[in-house]
């Protein structure tokens, strides 16, 4: 590309909820602060859009029906912000009309529907992308850099949580999160596949997995009557690595105190943990930072200087703009189809498992 060039993507997305709002302000980020690529806010769709809404998030034009977008020659990328339920049907039919991909997680409603989705764009040769946008936390960022350089020493344990609260009032009413026809793996593919992927990420790759999972509030008020609510809503389960560490994960949206992620690695050499309410800092050990076997608070700056063109620290939406960034300008670091496929995967073997009451082993 010479001095002065840039790329030109003309982007349709199929969702205007709360992701649908955090991508648009993220495609203005990354228009704002980035020379190399631009970013045309074609389309906004979803079957309640209004023309108020796709002004509030910038886009162009709205359109009720995704198959109508899909099809249209002037969109280059579908961004996908719809149902869980949706993520496979719009993906297929975009590849199919040969669009660049951008998905929600979880990428699809198992493994088989993820499966096809990498071949296919595989056999179009189209390159796509999963939004596990945890992995782009300058702290995670950070956890990587030190296992990377051998600080934390041989990996051996590993506890992940996250947890949300707003499903633990049975009397809230029913929401679209908790019906597995439209939220097939409910929490555990919502919040899992972020801790899943980062333990990829950072190199750890699933073995087995042992899970159980369970649904308190069973019936919600859902206009004049009650509906059951069969989507998963806490989700626990223990999982053994290739290299035989061990992790322990927990994901609820039935647990109190407001939420929150923790994200813990031990090693032979050092520690660390990561809460996501304090999101540009570290609890670390190794004996190159801390003599005693305490940990030490650090800002994630003073492992890794941040390097971002808008801010000194990071803030949750910068981890979309980094990865639309990856994914537009083709550097090769995006998550890709095949990481969202190998999150479907350990999300199947822990269904499965709770199912069998036995432990699964990862393909």
């Amino acid at each position: 590309m010479k001095a002065g060039e840039f790329m030109k993507y003309s982007i349709a997305i199929i969702g205007s909820g709360s992701m649908g709002k955090h991508h648009s302000t993220s495609y203005d980020q990354l228009n704002e602060f980035y020379s190399d690529i631009q970013i045309e806010k074609k389309v906004i769709c979803s079957r309640n859009i209004t023309a108020e809404r796709a002004d509030e998030l910038g886009w162009a034009e709205y359109e009720k029906d995704w198959q109508k977008v899909v099809v249209r020659p002037d969109i280059d990328v579908i961004d996908i912000s719809a149902y869980d339920n949706l993520h496979y049907p719009i993906a297929k039919a975009a590849l199919e009309n040969n669009k660049r991909v951008i998905c929600e997680k979880p990428l699809a409603d198992n493994s088989e529907q993820a499966r096809e989705l990498v071949k296919l764009s595989q056999d179009k040769n189209i390159s796509c992308t999963v939004c596990t946008n945890y992995r782009y936390m300058h702290a995670i960022r950070c956890i990587k850099h030190l296992i990377d350089s051998g600080e934390l020493g041989e990996i051996r344990h590993v506890y992940c949580s996250f947890t949300m609260d707003w499903a633990i009032d049975l009397n809230m009413p029913m929401y679209w999160r908790l019906d597995d026809k439209i939220s097939p793996t409910g929490a555990l593919g919502d919040l899992g596949t972020h801790l899943i992927d980062m333990c990829y990420y950072l190199g750890l790759e699933f073995s087995e997995v042992c899970g159980m999972n369970e649904v308190f509030g069973k019936k919600r008020k859902s206009g004049d009557t009650f509906a059951e609510t069969t989507a998963n809503e806490l989700c626990v389960f223990n999982a053994r690595f290739t290299n035989k560490a061990l992790g322990v994960f927990e994901l609820s949206r039935v647990s109190g105190g407001g939420g929150g992620m923790i994200f813990e690695i031990h090693g032979t050499k050092g520690s660390v943990r990561w809460e996501k309410m304090q999101m540009n800092e570290l609890l670390v050990h190794t004996g190159k930072i801390s003599d005693s076997w305490r940990y030490k608070r650090i800002n994630a700056g003073e492992i890794l200087p941040y390097d971002y063109k808008w801010s000194s620290e990071f803030k949750q939406n910068d981890g979309f703009t980094l990865l639309f960034y990856d994914f537009l300008s083709g550097n090769g670091r995006s998550p890709t189809f095949n990481d969202g496929l190998k999150c479907c995967e350990v999300i199947d073997a822990i269904l499965h498992s709770d199912k069998e009451k036995k432990t699964i082993k990862i393909i």
